[in-house]
């Protein structure tokens, strides 16, 4: 669940409510069987998942936490659409004319990949295989040469 991750860090690091305010955790998980061959492995499924993230006593603007969420997932989710995911779902409860508990709930898939491996312990294709965590590295920088042609 690394988008979980990736995005609870990211609004933590923002220090948008104290520590002990700031909760996220997983809903209704799925995995979608795949099993095709690709460039990382062995594409075994797609996870499917609901993260909800909850920040009580907001003193912020809501609209900032939405413009977080919305650039955060259009830098480092870009392919929801192709997926067609959900838009993020906020709910925000006043608890007084300046604090709110807000409640944010949104679905992430995520390749599941197996690495072939004689010593692996799941089986399938008469192969033995091994689970590979995937991270996707997307290159920041990047440099073109050529032969001087």
């Amino acid at each position: 669940m690394i988008q979980l991750q990736a995005l609870t860090a990211y609004l933590m690091a923002r220090d948008l409510v104290a520590k002990e305010n700031f909760d996220s955790w997983t809903e209704q998980v799925s995995l979608e069987l795949i099993w095709k061959p690709d460039r990382d492995g062995l594409h075994m499924a797609d996870m499917r998942y609901r993260a909800v993230f909850s920040l009580q006593s907001f003193t912020d603007h809501p609209a900032r936490l939405m413009a977080l969420v919305g650039s955060w997932l259009e830098t480092h989710d870009p392919d929801r659409g192709r997926h067609d995911l959900p838009a993020p779902m906020f709910s925000v409860e006043p608890l007084d004319q300046d604090t709110f508990d807000v409640d944010l709930s949104l679905e992430f898939i995520e390749p599941q990949y197996l690495a072939e491996d004689p010593d692996g312990e799941i089986e399938a294709f008469g192969k033995t295989w091994a689970f590979v965590p995937f991270d996707l590295w997307v290159a920041e920088h990047g440099e073109v040469g050529s032969d001087g042609r």
